[in-house]
């Protein structure tokens, strides 16, 4: 299992930004993931409007996973309405 960080935003409407993170580790464990940490980076505006957004929630996941569920997981991300934008990111040891 590798060692990931993945960022996503979310909407920042009331509520619809706590339903976001819950299908992302909904999502996650699905992919027999494991979260080791996970950290709210705050409300910040975007450069440029994203699925009619300016503004979205960052939040930071450490995660371990087999990298054969990466494709599966992004795919799931992609498709889930409250992730305006994630990336993952192989984290150095």
């Amino acid at each position: 299992m590798r060692l990931y960080e993945l960022v996503c935003a979310f909407r920042v409407q009331e509520g619809r930004d706590a339903a976001g993170i819950e299908a992302v580790k909904q999502i996650l464990s699905d992919a027999e993931a494991v979260i080791t940490s996970e950290d709210d980076m705050g409300d910040r505006e975007f450069a440029y409007e994203v699925k009619k957004e300016t503004r979205g929630r960052y939040r930071l996941f450490t995660v371990q996973l087999n990298q054969e569920k990466l494709p599966g997981i992004e795919e799931a991300l992609k498709l889930h309405s409250e992730v305006l934008r994630f990336l993952f990111v192989l984290k150095e040891k």
